[in-house]
């Protein structure tokens, strides 16, 4: 089923032209928490091979097939690199808030193609180097084993959608790829991405106080707060003892 997602264009007193987003409430809450659980799990996950079997046995629709199988066989050459973990570091870089003009959230969303022409310069050439470069190991792993046709398609998510609506004021994005559709949520409330403040796992936040992960996290957080709270107003009352004691020391010396 395809995500629609709805570009109201509106005016301001000043009469400048403006972008709102509004609320993907066609997603029920049920479906939306899936895909923001999946996408956490991804952020999370290892780099070895068990690691991107057990995230494809437990989520097997949130990527096509091809990109799972092409990226399983690259793992299992021990080639260096492989596109599930490209794309994870893409989306971790996202999540820390470290592409600053939207570059890797675009590639990622698959409404920018993938080659260097327009990346000349920018801190993402090199990645495009190293997506290449698996590419290129991919296309070498399957002429050694004899198999003609390689797919390249399947490891590129790109392909989303944009459409414009004169008469409704309107863009729409669609996709298909579960990954995309629970990027854009987490887009539109990019506030709850964050990492836990004790084990700097990636989370989505529940509500804007939550800093932690888990009621493991949580609990740890409140301890190490108490025990910095106790060394400073400890400390503050260490001294205010000690001064109180030499104050009456003084006054039975008189």
């Amino acid at each position: 089923m395809l995500v629609s997602i709805v570009i109201i264009l509106h005016e301001h007193i000043n009469e400048q032209a403006s972008v709102q987003k509004l609320p993907m409430n066609q997603r029920a809450p049920k479906d939306r928490e899936k895909l923001f659980a999946a996408l956490v799990s991804f952020a999370n996950c290892g780099d070895k091979v068990q690691d991107l079997n057990s995230f494809g046995r437990s989520h097997p629709t949130f990527f096509p097939t091809g990109f799972y199988e092409q990226s399983r066989q690259l793992a299992v050459a021990g080639k260096k690199g492989n596109f599930f973990n490209w794309y994870k570091r893409q989306l971790r870089t996202v999540w820390e808030v470290r592409d600053p003009d939207g570059t890797r959230l675009e590639v990622l969303l698959g409404i920018r193609e993938m080659g260097f022409y327009g990346f000349e310069g920018g801190d993402f050439q090199a990645e495009m180097g190293e997506y290449q470069a698996i590419q290129a190991d991919l296309i070498e792993l399957w002429h050694t084993h004899g198999q003609e046709g390689v797919n390249l398609a399947a490891n590129k998510l790109f392909g989303a959608q944009i459409t414009a609506d004169w008469h409704g004021g309107k863009l729409r994005y669609a996709t298909q790829i579960d990954f995309q559709k629970a990027l854009y949520l987490l887009m539109t409330e990019s506030w709850r991405a964050r990492l836990c403040r004790i084990c700097r796992r990636y989370m989505i936040a529940a509500k804007p106080a939550s800093l932690y992960c888990s009621i493991e996290c949580s609990a740890e957080g409140r301890q190490k707060r108490d025990l910095g709270y106790w060394r400073t107003a400890g400390k503050i009352r260490r001294m205010e003892r000690k001064a109180s004691k030499e104050q009456e020391a003084e006054g039975e010396n008189l």
